[in-house]
Parts: C-alpha cells; structure tokens; sequence
C-alpha cells in the first residue's frame, strides 16, 4: 500500500503542473471543444483541487461514496449550466484519468515486479474512481438538463445513490 500512497503523494505534490498540461490538452482536443470557451486558468481550477486532495478521493472512509456522488453531481450542472456537452465532460474526465496514470509511470517509480502489482491496484483505484466521477457528473448534468417541474427529488436522487451501493463499496 505504501506505493500506492507514493503515486496519490506524486499527483498531489505535482497538482499545479498537472493542472496546467490537463488544461493545455482540453484546450487542444477536438472532442473537448465545448471547454475553449473557459480560461486556461478556470480549466486548471477545475482540476487542481482534485488533484491536489487524490488521497482523499480514492479513501475509503465512511460516507465518502456519498461525498463524491454529491460532488460530482453538482459538477455536472454545473457543465450543463455552461453549455458544455455531455461527451465533452465525459472525454475531459477521461483524458484526466489517462494523464494520471500515464503520469506515474513516467516517473519511473516501478522497478520491480512487486512495484508493478501495485501499479495495477493503484490504476484500478483510479479508474474505480473516475468510473463513479463519470457517472455521478451524468446524472448531475441530466438532472439540471430536466425542465424545473420535471427535476427530481432528493429522495429520488437518493435512490439512485442507494441503487448503486453494491458497485460503490468495494473491499
């Protein structure tokens, strides 16, 4: 585990410079158009803070599945409110969890092959993660795409958390 703590570490303690190639790419790719209307700077915003607090992200601490639904749903109104696509919010988020893992082992922290199992366990992390970022950012972006007498409630919402409660918590 304690590589694992030095990939999330590495991400962290380099959030500012990630922040700022993540933005270049979004700017840069045709399929994360909808984002050249943002400032490089309120791209790397979006981003850095995430990157700067991973080791949370990926915690497994009591209520943090409901955290990061909650979280993730408000970034995607918050999308949809900026008239960014909802293809373009998914590719951004996919070419953030590309850039970190590509980022780690660039970095040529794994030199064995006990380094590489936790590689692999840190990448499933990551894309346990952004699998649920993704989803949650969809049903938030749907939810504020809704006419306002057709939004859901927040038992509703909540229905929709519970239901996914077997793939959320892993062990």
């Amino acid at each position: 585990m304690l590589l694992v703590q030095r990939f999330t570490g590495l991400i962290e303690n380099h959030a500012e410079s990630l922040s700022k190639r993540w933005a270049e790419e979004v700017l840069s790719n045709d399929l994360t158009a909808g984002y050249r209307s943002f400032s490089r700077q309120e791209l790397h915003d979006i981003v850095f803070s995430r990157f700067r607090t991973l080791g949370e992200w990926l915690s497994r601490r009591e209520g943090h599945d409901r955290e990061l639904s909650l979280n993730f749903c408000k970034i995607g109104g918050e999308r949809h409110a900026a008239g960014i696509k909802s293809s373009d919010m998914v590719y951004s988020f996919m070419i953030e969890r590309e850039m970190l893992m590509s980022y780690v082992q660039e970095e040529g922290i794994i030199t064995e092959g006990i380094d590489l199992r936790r590689a692999l366990e840190f990448t499933a992390e990551l894309s346990h993660f952004y699998d649920k970022a993704i989803y949650f950012a969809l049903v938030g972006y749907e939810e504020a795409a809704r006419k306002p007498d057709e939004r859901r409630s927040e038992t509703e919402l909540d229905k929709t958390f519970e239901g996914f409660g077997h793939w959320l918590i892993r062990e």
